[in-house]
Order: structure tokens, then sequence, then C-alpha cells
């Protein structure tokens, strides 16, 4: 114990984590209001994203919508406010002014446009459930933010 260590982040990957996880959130985010849907599971990578719904249903129907209104949030580059709801318990929570505020304890970026456009996939995972790939279309933005 209180031995000296030197580590190096490795940004790259930790940024496009980042901007996966947020994309995944603003999906669920929109998935949620439109459809108010169940999530059952998620899974942030560092290549991919993917978040599971009870769904009977063909969940691919709905994309365009959604991509129309996630590129929409993303071109407005908007501030992503994070911080705490209740500092005892380290609760953390991320806000888009106007869009929604979300309990999360996840590293986030600082704006809309840092996440960057997206394509989705859909996997019938089977049994009245479905899945929604999320991948980035520019997985290497690289902005100075460390």
């Amino acid at each position: 114990m209180g031995d000296e260590v030197t580590m190096t982040i490795d940004w790259s990957r930790r940024y496009r984590l980042m901007r996966l996880h947020f994309a995944a959130e603003l999906i669920l985010e929109l998935v949620t209001k439109k459809l108010g849907l169940e999530k059952i599971g998620a899974h942030i990578a560092e290549t991919k994203a993917r978040i599971d719904f009870v769904y009977d249903t063909n969940i691919s129907s709905i994309f365009s919508e959604m991509l129309t209104e996630y590129n929409d949030i993303i071109m407005k580059d908007l501030p992503i406010k994070t911080d705490f709801s209740d500092v005892e318990h380290q609760r953390r929570y991320w806000e888009i002014e106007g869009f929604s505020k979300v309990p999360c304890g996840g590293t986030h970026v600082k704006s809309t446009a840092e996440v960057g456009f997206i394509k989705l996939k859909r996997v019938n995972i089977g049994g009245g459930k479905e899945r929604i790939e999320i991948i980035l279309i520019d997985p290497d933005l690289a902005l100075s933010r460390p």
C-alpha cells in the first residue's frame, strides 16, 4: 500500500467509449419517449453499443424517425450538463436542457456535436425482444479534450 504508480489513459479508446455511451443514452431516450419500451439490457464496447428491449414488433420501423431526431440534437451542438443529484450517495445525472435529465454515472462528452453521427442496426434476439446496435459513423473523431 502507498506505492506510487504511473498509468496512461488510452484517450482514443476512452473517447470512442464516451461517444458510444452517450449515443446509446440518446437513442434510449428517443425510444422511451416514442414507444415507452422497457430496457432489459445494454452494453457499450469500443466498436459499437447495444440496447435490448421487450418488444414483439420489428423495431427498425422507427429508425428513420429516430435518426432524424438524433441528428437534429447532434447538429444543434447542445451542451451536456453533468452533476450530482445526491452528493452523499454519489448519484449523478446528465442533462440536455429542453430534452431530458437522466440519472447516469457514466463518462460523458461535453456537447452533443462531440457524439457524432451514427447508424442503427436491428437484431431480433427472439422471445419478444429486440436489440438496437449503435455504430459511430466516424469512430476516430479526434477532439483534444483529455
